[in-house]
């Protein structure tokens, strides 16, 4: 924290972010391109994935921005990435099918390399330990999220996952932390909120009435009072 002194946190309850929070999509993503890389006979060097990920994120830009659909998302990432691997290939000029194909198998390869954060399980078992009730809520569909808590051994720590497709809703908007407070019972004001979203983890959840805090792994923001760069840090203030 600012003064290095953690701040103590009166808590009866936590409720975490599953994505980029205690799954690592960046740390899975990458390890599945480099997957695939070696399987279209490429070299997974860093540069390569570096590229492929600023591309990734390029153009979802254009797709948030309604420029490009979900297919043509897709099938840019294959083009680019084949391109990269390759630069003598003239990757425009392989079919959409195929596409489609080498992306279904990048999203095949993605999941099999799931990843948590080294310090996403201990710090839920300790919450466990200490009796400190764990509920887990994230915007993402039901059954890809309830697979990735599966996968990444989360479910003996936490009594649920709750999905913004089961809510009906999703972050920031309040009713989704306070569903979740009602089915641990316990009054907002005893639950703490921890994720990396500023927007949907930090402020919505304090507009909802939970204390809250940002998880920072990449220390982007300033130091805060509001701001932990490790999960465990919450440990050591509860």
């Amino acid at each position: 924290m600012s003064d290095g002194r953690p701040a103590r946190i009166l808590a009866r309850a936590v409720v975490v972010d599953l994505d980029d929070t205690l799954f690592d999509h960046r740390e899975s993503a990458r390890r599945g391109l480099a997957r695939l890389i070696h399987e279209l006979g490429g070299t997974a060097t860093a540069e390569i994935i570096d590229t492929a990920e600023m591309t990734a994120e390029r153009l979802m830009g254009r797709r948030r921005a309604g420029e490009i659909g979900r297919a043509d998302y897709r099938r840019l990432r294959i083009r680019h990435l084949l391109a990269d691997i390759d630069q003598r290939l003239e990757a425009g000029r392989l079919e959409d099918e195929q596409c489609d194909l080498l992306y279904e198998r990048f999203l095949e390869v993605y999941e099999e390399e799931w990843v948590g954060f080294a310090d996403a399980v201990p710090v839920l078992r300790g919450l466990h330990d200490r009796r400190i009730p764990v509920a887990v809520l994230t915007n993402g569909p039901e059954e890809r999220q309830q697979r990735k808590a599966r996968v990444l051994d989360l479910e003996p720590w936490a009594l649920g996952v709750w999905t913004s497709e089961r809510l009906a809703a999703k972050k920031p908007e309040a009713s989704t932390y306070l569903t979740v407070c009602g089915a641990l019972g316990i009054e907002p004001g005893a639950v703490l909120h921890i994720g990396d979203n500023v927007e949907h983890d930090l402020h919505g959840a304090r507009a909802a009435g939970l204390q809250a805090l940002h998880l920072d792994r990449g220390q982007a923001f300033a130091e805060s009072s509001q701001r932990i760069t490790t999960l465990d840090a919450v440990l050591g203030m509860l």
